[in-house]
């Protein structure tokens, strides 16, 4: 049997520790950077507001029932609001684009087609459908797709 002696344990524990150490590092870094840069979804924004106005308000469940329809509306309103301006942005893109590739040349234009087609999927996956309670659909807000 293989007797470890008392520096080899200190040297593994350490290892263990310090990989721990630096995975646990990782991982909180990415998930914090990737929270920071998400913005709230409206339902998230209309949930807070009703956790924080039942508690600093003291407000009874009949409150609460006639509040959450208001919330609801709220939130609704908010992702309408939020898919008219993505609408725009793109409208506002396309047309830019339309004049910048008329500056271009063939090879310019294949590789602006490119860079537009990359755009177009990280606002895909950018802007993902928001779910849930206060009436959210489940669709959520897509920038449009169509040529650059």
């Amino acid at each position: 049997m293989n007797h470890l002696t008392k520096n080899k344990i200190i040297i593994y524990l350490a290892t263990i520790f310090l990989v721990g150490g630096i995975a646990g590092g990782v991982l909180g870094w990415t998930g914090a950077t990737h929270k920071i840069l998400e913005p709230p979804s409206p339902k998230k924004m209309c949930e807070h507001t009703r956790d924080r106005l039942k508690a600093e308000l003291n407000l009874t469940a009949d409150q609460m029932r006639k509040i959450d329809p208001i919330l609801e509306k709220r939130a609704d309103e908010m992702e309408s609001i939020h898919s008219r301006t993505i609408k725009e942005f793109e409208d506002l893109i396309r047309v830019s684009n339309d004049e910048i590739i008329g500056l271009l040349d063939e090879s310019q234009r294949a590789k602006f087609a490119d860079l537009e087609k990359k755009r177009q999927e990280f606002m895909r996956n950018r802007f993902k459908p928001h779910g849930g309670p206060f009436g959210l659909r489940s669709d959520g807000p897509r920038p449009p797709e169509g040529p650059p």
